[in-house]
């Protein structure tokens, strides 16, 4: 079997590297030992900039309408509430989707697994990973499958293979961090209480830790926590037994009519110094875990992989040269230990049962964040960092800005979000073809002479995007003609005032091929 990449690893990484190298028209092969999607709800939360990669899927829509908008945040403690904000559009004007959305990882994978079969692509279910080698111009991965072994030939792999990765483990990748002491839980539940199905709930004790987030159905809710010390050497745990404790913990009446699902586990906090090696690329658990803290696992697999499958296929079509790879691991590796970090220092101050830290958390933090949401201001910077919006890369090789102008935005910034009251569709959906974009910003639109100079200009196909100098492009600096070259994945690569041949050419010779 051949093929010009092989993606091991069917979750949501995994079945979004496919649906991404589809719409590039990248031949591929998945794989993976499961017999389908996770029937397990597992993760649940939906960043906007996840979002914003399935509108332009053009599957947003489905997740909106089978996900729910949680539209209220709270903070309870010792059985009161001590904080209370609404968050139904926290991002308002940042995004097409300013609000935080539960849709559960299985349903993630329903999606993608589905949108692959209706453009008429598979999964090989049923299909171990058993070794690989890597030669100068290929891949070969050993594969079993009802017991018979087989060759899977590929210019490129992506390993989406999870924080077990067998991938991982043969290349001998280094995977730096450790484990929480504490145990945790999480369960899938119907259950009956006084709030509203569209909160989300926090709920930190000086000794434990609670989080009730609304998942999709009548009264169904994601309950997890920390585990009281006196289950962590004891088997067969089941919700039951901690039950008492949950309602303790957060200290008002709650019925727990059934449990769906209960798992206890060990968490863990690690990451690769690395995310390739040659022709192997690792995406999503396989390169970092770090705790639920914020919702940001899942999502930044999904980053990982919509930023690598542009990259690849451009190399494949031979339109780049195999160096702009290696801004696969420039761009993605930092934002992966930033989050390690994030998320470990956040979880640590939530979930600790160490004295001091539990005091701190109790009679600081709780008050403190009452008081930080009350800041109206706050908000915004909070929902940017969550959202994923923010995350930029600035300063790294592919980002370039030759403008003069006192841009409010930089090169390798996510392109601004604009939101004019004209615009008939959504802004982002200007930007859907897989290809780059150039963005042209003028009151004066561009002569079809020009237009057929700049395309000739690159050696890849590229969408011209007109675009009037309104007041919100005033509002973020752009006081005359500005062209913006937007890469696939919808960030800035190039930033110039006019166009001049020579300029883009010498942009683009770096790592794409030149005429």
């Amino acid at each position: 079997m051949s093929t010009q990449v092989v993606i091991v690893g069917a979750g949501p990484t995994g079945l979004m590297a496919a649906n991404q190298l589809h719409r590039f028209g990248i031949d591929f092969v998945i794989i993976d030992s499961k017999s389908g999607p996770t029937k397990e709800s597992r993760a649940i939360a939906v960043t906007a900039r996840s979002l914003e990669i399935y509108q332009q899927l053009g599957l947003s829509k489905t997740v909106v309408e089978n996900g729910i908008k949680m539209n209220s945040f709270n903070l309870f403690s010792e059985g009161s509430r001590k904080a209370k904000v609404e968050i139904d559009e926290i991002g308002k004007g940042m995004t097409d989707f300013p609000y935080l959305l539960a849709y559960e990882q299985s349903e993630n994978e329903k999606l993608l697994y589905e949108n692959l079969k209706n453009n008429g692509k598979s999964v090989e279910w049923e299909t171990e990973f058993v070794s690989l080698q890597e030669y100068e111009k290929e891949i070969v991965v050993l594969a079993k499958k009802n017991n018979e072994t087989f060759e899977i030939k590929a210019e490129y792999l992506i390993g989406c293979d999870g924080a077990s990765s067998p991938i991982r483990h043969q290349l001998n990748f280094n995977f730096h961090g450790g484990t929480y002491e504490n145990k945790f839980f999480v369960a899938d539940v119907i259950m009956n209480w006084k709030v509203p199905h569209d909160n989300l709930v926090i709920a930190p004790s000086d000794k434990n830790f609670c989080g009730f987030f609304p998942l999709k159905g009548d009264r169904y809710y994601r309950v997890l926590g920390s585990l009281p010390r006196v289950y962590f050497n004891k088997e067969n745990i089941s919700f039951e037994d901690i039950e008492n404790d949950v309602i303790k913990t957060i200290g008002i009446p709650i019925d727990f009519e059934k449990v769906n699902w209960f798992s206890v586990y060990n968490l863990h906090h690690r990451c690769v110094d690395n995310f390739s090696s040659g022709r192997l690329h690792l995406a999503g658990d396989s390169a970092h875990i770090h705790s639920p803290a914020g919702g940001q696992g899942m999502n930044t697999g999904l980053q990982d992989t919509y930023n690598i499958a542009w990259k690849l296929a451009f190399v494949l079509k031979k339109q780049a040269k195999s160096d702009l790879l290696n801004t696969y691991n420039e761009e993605r590796l930092p934002f992966a230990q930033w989050l390690m970090k994030f998320t470990d220092r956040m979880f640590n101050i939530m979930t600790s049962d160490n004295w001091f830290i539990a005091k701190f958390r109790m009679y600081v933090v709780l008050n403190s964040i009452a008081t930080i949401f009350s800041f109206r201001k706050i908000r915004p910077i909070m929902f940017r960092t969550v959202s994923q919006i923010w995350y930029s890369y600035n300063g790294k090789s592919l980002s370039l800005s030759a403008s003069k102008q006192k841009l409010l935005f930089h090169a390798g910034d996510r392109l601004p979000y604009i939101s004019d009251a004209h615009l008939t569709t959504p802004f982002y959906e200007l930007f859907t073809e897989p290809t780059f974009h150039l963005l042209h910003i003028s009151n004066v639109g561009l002569e079809k002479e020009m237009i057929e100079k700049i395309k000739k200009s690159f050696t890849f196909p590229i969408k011209i995007v007109e675009y009037n100098l309104t007041e919100s492009w005033v509002k973020l600096g752009v006081t005359d003609t500005l062209f913006i070259l937007v890469r696939p994945d919808n960030y800035i690569a190039y930033l110039f005032d006019s166009f001049r041949e020579l300029e883009v050419e010498n942009y683009l010779n770096t790592y794409f091929y030149s005429n």
